[in-house]
């Protein structure tokens, strides 16, 4: 018969009393030794302890997610608009049944954080191998109270069954529920570096003129979209059954594994991850005591993150790439198309990556880091004098923006890291063609050199021009601002484009200059029906700023500068007061003016059987302000910000 989870505790604590003698032991006579000398040193600030599944973990865990499950900690989320349950704590727990429940089944006897970790394949102790998603992934949960555990192992067995199989693996008690034979996903080749079997688990050009091709928008002949070319799905492999096997629904029972450690359980959805977990603890140190990871529970918001993540870039880009060889598209999960050169290069750079979420007053802040290998000191951020002025160029109403700086330098070091990859040398050609077809500019020599100070891109809210053209409800402008220490050259490159437009648009096309507030601008228009439409305009706001918008109207929205400038909108500064400086910059959404504009644009149209949904959807999103991030690095980590700024439930009276 199984013991209880309380008696294994009895039994590793009377096996390890011997021990725990020795180190009291020990801890006297070094505090005998170091007492003369300690009274004169200053006493340091405790470190916090690290969470307890961190000291089950072997260091060289590929990858770990940890999520505070205090219920004070997510009561905070409250403070704001509700969210859908969907986005709340609890969440369905990972590989347990649907009839366990969070509150009344797990959190009484639940420590602070339980962690969903990917563990090495075994065979790879030294290194850190990963297969599959099913094969790699474990739920670790800390147990605080072992009577309710003993509950909770109680109501799983009668829920599920008696474990097919119960017995020890170098010391720790296994439970396994085998899953059913038509649930059964089909058999995947373990890589060459796994020693054990792994049972069956689941992976988961004719030139046009470019006034042409604005004409057909304009007059509604434009082509449809054509559906990119898919690349046809592989042959199934010899061992693979031609015959699809049905999902199992969310109900229906699937493999389940548990292992009970000290102070811990882990879940899986076959033991042999389980089995390769307590393999790379018994010849590698906690995770806990990791170099690396300490310096992801020193990061000053460790102590408030409602979750924490922490990975080894090498691990984790190994892993991706795996399970991009193993299905038909990448793109249907949603992963990068990285090439193996491409991730190799990753690994070389970056050591680790670690994130953290946590709630502050204004809303939903999370900063992800990926520290260098080595470090870096030419790619820290400088500190700019007036950096991000360019804001103030911007109008208080952008909808949407995104600004940075030295674009040309930008450029260069996309050129240096795609020296060593193909992939990448293919994609700059192409985007190189792509823009001389378009433009007639060569981008390397006449646009980029000069473009060596801030710059912004923006969407926002304006009558007349280019959208405003194509459909007159589209009250709506874009636009980009350049500073140039060379205007002379930006000048050059800008009559080479007027003098294509000219050529390619065969007089359909007028370039026209204008004087707008006693500064001159050019504006390039056309006729339609007797009218003339401005669809695009520029000009010099001072000696060294550019201004490119969409149509003189938008343009007389921002030249010499905007009536109410961004820098100065309380919307913004609340986005991005909390994130560090110096920094490169802002990408900025205003949720409210954003989806203001949508729902004039697509309510009226909407049908009205969907009226819940569209309500819903309001709801939820409604209750975000803003969305923005910022990049920003040191020496020794790149670092990237963000913050959802959330509605706060209102007060009642």
């Amino acid at each position: 018969m199984i013991l209880t989870f309380s008696e294994l505790l009895i039994k590793e604590w009377l096996e390890e009393k011997a021990l725990l003698r020795c180190a009291s032991v020990s801890f006297s006579v070094a505090v005998a030794i170091l007492s003369g000398s300690v009274i004169a040193r200053a006493v340091p600030l405790p470190q916090p302890s690290p969470p307890a599944v961190t000291t089950v973990l072997p260091a060289n865990t590929p990858g770990v997610v940890l999520v505070n499950v205090t219920p004070t900690a997510w009561a905070e989320v409250d403070r704001f608009n509700p969210l859908p349950d969907s986005l709340r704590v609890p969440f369905k727990v990972p590989f347990l049944p649907d009839e366990i429940e969070f509150a009344q089944d797990i959190q009484p006897w639940l420590g602070d954080q339980v962690a969903i970790a990917l563990v090495p394949t075994a065979g790879s102790i030294a290194s850190s191998v990963l297969q599959t998603f099913d094969s790699s992934a474990i739920l670790l949960v800390p147990i605080t109270k072992p009577d309710r555990f003993d509950a909770f192992l109680h109501k799983l067995k009668a829920t599920r069954g008696k474990p097919n199989i119960e017995r020890e693996y170098k010391g720790v008690m296994l439970l396994e529920w085998s899953a059913p034979p038509e649930s059964t996903p089909p058999v995947v080749k373990p890589d060459a570096t796994t020693q054990r079997t792994l049972p069956p688990s689941t992976v988961f050009g004719q030139r046009q003129s470019p006034w042409s091709a604005i004409s057909r928008f304009a007059d509604g002949t434009a082509n449809k979209a054509v559906t990119p070319n898919v690349p046809p799905v592989p042959p199934l492999a010899p061992d693979e059954s031609p015959t699809p096997t049905p999902s199992p629904s969310p109900t229906e029972a699937k493999g389940l594994a548990i292992a009970l450690l000290p102070g811990n359980v882990a879940v899986a959805a076959q033991v042999q991850t389980l089995e390769d977990l307590i393999d790379a603890r018994s010849e590698r140190e906690p995770l806990a005591q990791s170099r690396l990871f300490q310096r992801t529970l020193q990061h000053p918001q460790t102590g408030r993150s409602l979750v924490t993540s922490y990975g080894e870039v090498s691990a984790i880009a190994k892993f991706l790439w795996t399970i991009a060889k193993n299905s038909p598209s990448t793109a249907d999960f949603g992963l990068p198309s990285l090439s193996e050169s491409q991730l190799t290069a990753l690994t070389k750079l970056y050591s680790t990556v670690d994130s953290h979420i946590w709630l502050q007053p204004e809303g939903i802040h999370s900063q992800v880091n990926f520290y260098y290998t080595t470090p870096q000191p030419k790619m820290a951020t400088r500190a700019v004098p007036d950096a991000n002025q360019i804001l103030s160029r911007l109008p208080s109403a952008t909808y949407l923006s995104a600004n940075s700086r030295n674009f040309k330098q930008q450029w260069q070091d996309s050129l240096d890291s795609a020296q060593d990859d193909l992939a990448s040398q293919i994609a700059i050609a192409s985007l190189r063609n792509g823009f001389r077809t378009a433009t007639g500019l060569d981008p390397e020599k006449d646009v980029i050199p000069w473009m060596d100070g801030e710059y912004a891109f923006f969407f926002f809210p304006t009558t007349g021009g280019f959208f405003n053209y194509l459909y007159p409800k589209l009250n709506l402008g874009l636009g980009l601002i350049v500073q140039t220490s060379d205007r002379q050259a930006a000048e050059a490159a800008l009559k080479k484009l007027d003098q294509f437009i000219k050529k390619e648009a065969k007089g359909e096309v007028a370039i026209v200059p204008q004087q707008f507030k006693g500064q001159p601008i050019v504006s390039w228009e056309t006729k339609e029906k007797g009218k003339t439409i401005s669809f695009l305009s520029y000009g010099w706001v001072d000696a060294k700023t550019l201004v490119i918008t969409t149509g003189s109207k938008p343009m007389a929205d921002l030249a010499p500068k905007p009536y109410l400038p961004l820098h100065l909108n309380h919307t913004f500064q609340t986005a991005t007061a909390s994130f560090p400086l110096p920094n490169d910059g802002y990408f900025y959404v205003n949720m409210g003016a954003t989806l203001s504009f949508f729902y004039s644009l697509i309510l009226p149209s909407a049908p009205t059987e969907d009226s819940v949904f569209v309500q819903e959807f309001q709801r939820i999103a409604g209750s975000v302000r803003s969305v923005s991030t910022s990049n920003s690095a040191t020496a020794e980590v790149q670092r990237v910000d963000s913050l959802w700024v959330l509605a706060p439930v209102k007060q009642s009276k």
